[in-house]
């Protein structure tokens, strides 16, 4: 799958990840959020903050940003799976989804509007400049809506083409088996009206076995895993029935052999000890194990550190962690050498602490695993 750079796991300018793709190095695109991680601005001393101009303008823009914001958040909840990932349209909805992530969310409209709204951005704010950064902010949102419409429209589509495709598949495998099988059934139903056996577990090991082949050759042929597990029971119904239905026939005639023949003038003889012959166990088919996409794992990525919030007394940092095989986390985040906190998680998440800090403190927030 096409990956701009903006979608390392770390990228050039010191912002955390903003996206990963994970299933086979093809599949899932996950849009991360690293929106919070502004980039002060210099200005003049005697330019002020869009809060100190007005706090309804303040309002305005804050109120716009959180909207673009949960538009970005969504579209990180976007997954792709490895069988459909290189489907045309996808890879293309895929493109123009990071295309629209990079401009809109924290490389672009959504980096500008919060720098406004937390006072990383000083100047002359008048109401067209606030207008203009507004309808900024609405066209970012529209775009990327739809362009995480698009990309989910074309992975259903292909999800939905595939999924019929191995439905073909698997019908076309249960066909062949079940001929086969079918006729294994009426033979052996056959021979179990043909006398009595000396050993009676042999009729019944090979009751069992004809019902459990009637149960797979009665499968839901609209269900993918039904058929799926049908050619894998009718499988051993090949080799088992026709063993079962052997030692059936055997015992039958050990039975015979077993019954003394009498003669109006003298007994025959006694006939020889009749050998019973055991039955062979049903061969058990075991089911093969799916396939992996990812046999030897991945480790977790621990992303940049950043200020979200900053209370003068106190400052709330925030790291975004990778977690691609979601085995779990331990990460510590710090301000300098003093540590917020720490958090034990599972799964690709944004991982926050608070601390408290004076107002000259410097603010250097960092992250690891510990």
């Amino acid at each position: 799958m096409w990956l701009p750079d903006f979608l390392l796991p770390e990228t050039s300018v010191g912002f955390g990840p903003v996206s990963k793709v994970v299933g086979g190095g093809v599949g899932v695109l996950l849009i991360a959020m690293a929106s919070m991680a502004l980039l002060p601005v210099q200005s003049g001393a005697s330019a002020m903050t869009l809060a100190e101009v007005s706090s309804d303008w303040h309002q305005q823009v804050s109120d716009q940003a959180t909207q673009l914001s949960a538009a970005c958040d969504k579209a990180g909840q976007i997954s792709v799976s490895d069988d459909v990932a290189s489907d045309a349209d996808v890879t293309a909805a895929s493109k123009t989804l990071a295309d629209v992530v990079t401009d809109s969310c924290a490389f672009g409209t959504l980096h500008k509007m919060q720098q406004a709204v937390f006072g990383e951005v000083k100047g002359s704010w008048t109401q067209d400049s606030v207008t203009e950064l507004l309808n900024q902010g609405a066209a970012a949102t529209t775009n990327l809506t739809n362009a995480t419409g698009d990309l989910s429209n074309a992975i259903s589509k292909a999800q939905s083409a595939s999924d019929q495709a191995k439905l073909a598949t698997a019908l076309q495998q249960f066909g062949t088996q079940s001929t086969g099988v079918a006729n294994l059934v009426q033979q052996a139903q056959d021979v179990l009206t043909d006398g009595t056996p000396l050993d009676p577990t042999t009729a019944t090991n090979l009751k069992t076995e004809i019902n459990t082949c009637n149960d797979a050759l009665a499968a839901d042929q609209t269900s993918l895993d039904a058929l799926t597990a049908a050619v894998v029971v009718l499988q051993g119904c090949s080799t088992d029935l026709p063993n079962l239905t052997t030692a059936l026939v055997a015992s039958q005639e050990a039975y015979k052999q077993s019954r003394p023949t009498a003669t109006k003038t003298t007994a025959a003889p006694a006939p020889p000890p009749a050998q019973t012959v055991q039955p062979q166990p049903p061969v058990q088919t075991q089911p093969s194990p799916p396939p992996t996409t990812n046999p030897v794992g991945r480790p977790p990525v621990v992303g940049q550190a950043s200020v979200y919030v900053d209370n003068v007394t106190s400052i709330t940092i925030q790291v975004y962690v990778t977690d691609p095989d979601h085995r779990g986390y331990s990460v510590c985040l710090f301000n300098g050498v003093r540590i917020a906190g720490q958090a034990s998680k599972a799964g690709s998440q944004m991982v926050t602490a608070s601390i408290a800090v004076s107002p000259t403190e410097a603010r250097d927030p960092r992250a690891a695993f510990c």
